[in-house]
């Protein structure tokens, strides 16, 4: 499902500099009823104009689904007891995986507040399912919400997959931005 939603997007964003291209098309067009007086081709100048809209508003939506999916995916693999973590002590102090992995089990999508990610940590996921790195960062506001990224189908690292609250993670050598 997932693949198959991440080809849609990238079609869709294939069709973007048509869509500007038509846009713009559109927007002449309408400008130039004014002197025509035509409203047939007034209308069909708008319609051309607002077609970008509707495919970024695609866009997002679609993106929106890949994430929940991913999302979704990943809490499932973290769920099965023969998937394992391995991190690295000098980023994560005495915290033990089985700990960082129930951590991570309370992934959801919680709403930005005008912060951002500080250093990102790496942490390795080995699963029966394949390999992939998940990388935590704690927020610049709040010290107890840490954001979660995957390399896993390739996002770029700045898309977040969602965020978890807890007191129980400390990130060590985390510089603020």
């Amino acid at each position: 499902m997932t693949e198959n939603l991440e080809t849609f997007y990238s079609f869709l964003i294939s069709l973007l500099p048509f869509s500007f291209a038509i846009a713009a098309i559109g927007l002449i067009i309408a400008m130039l009823t004014r002197l025509f007086k035509n409203d047939m081709a007034k209308v069909i100048g708008i319609a051309l104009f607002i077609q970008t809209f509707i495919l970024v508003l695609l866009l997002i939506i679609v993106q929106n689904m890949v994430v929940k999916n991913i999302r979704n995916e990943v809490i499932g693999i973290l769920a099965d007891p023969k998937t394992k973590i391995v991190i690295d002590s000098a980023d994560f102090g005495s915290l033990q995986t089985e700990e960082l992995k129930n951590e991570l089990l309370k992934l959801k999508d919680i709403s930005t507040n005008h912060s951002h990610p500080m250093d990102k940590k790496a942490i390795q996921v080995i699963s029966p399912a394949g390999n992939f790195n998940f990388f935590i960062a704690q927020d610049s506001n709040d010290p107890k919400e840490f954001w979660i990224f995957t390399d896993k189908y390739g996002l770029d690292m700045e898309t977040e997959i969602g965020k978890i609250k807890t007191s129980h993670i400390k990130l060590e050598d985390v510089n603020i931005q």
